[in-house]
């Protein structure tokens, strides 16, 4: 039921136009926490999913001190998870990785292609919490010692999170063994 106060936000929010803000108000003052939302942790009911580009930057530490970009491919694969309880969903990443620097006289550059499996939390209907382990091939590596390699199995992963700013603009942050990745990404 709802409060004087919150039957008083509900029609402010209405009359001026903001539906979201008093749907938000009502379910606030009926104690609904943001967990129980639409799209968010223990909603339960069929989800569709994006696909997305993302692009990111990172300083690097796996061969010395540098830095290096990444893009990736996000493709959803179960919608609605593994555990029914929860809004969860799992996704397949493909993309690629380079990286470059050094340290006390090493110079490297290496360029990656992985393809990594994403498990996804959606905590709220905005903000996501996700794990991630792949496999990725290192198609080039060269370094000032004049080793020049082509090829090579490398294994990537690790935690990280995405905020929706818009409904298709997401904020992402990972860490992982190539370093804090940060970026942005474009869900269509």
């Amino acid at each position: 039921m709802l409060t004087s106060a919150a039957l008083l936000t509900s029609s402010l929010l209405l009359a001026s136009g903001d539906s979201r803000a008093s749907e938000d108000a009502e379910r606030s003052s009926d104690g609904e926490s943001a967990v129980r939302r639409t799209g968010a942790l223990l909603d339960r009911s069929p989800q569709t999913r994006d696909h997305m580009i993302s692009v990111f930057a990172f300083p690097s530490w796996y061969y010395g001190l540098g830095m290096g970009a990444a893009a990736r491919y996000t493709l959803p694969i179960v919608h609605d998870g593994f555990i029914p309880s929860l809004n969860d969903s799992v996704e397949l990443e493909f993309g690629g990785d380079i990286w470059f620097g050094g340290s006390g006289g090493f110079t490297y550059t290496a360029l990656g292609i992985p393809a990594e499996g994403r498990w996804t939390f959606h905590i709220t209907d905005r903000f996501d919490a996700y794990a991630k382990i792949g496999l990725g091939w290192v198609l080039a590596f060269t370094n000032t010692s004049g080793v020049n390699s082509v090829g090579g199995l490398y294994v990537t992963g690790g935690p990280g999170v995405a905020y929706r700013v818009a409904d298709a603009v997401a904020l992402r942050a990972e860490i992982g063994n190539f370093g804090l990745r940060a970026g942005v990404g474009f869900a269509f």
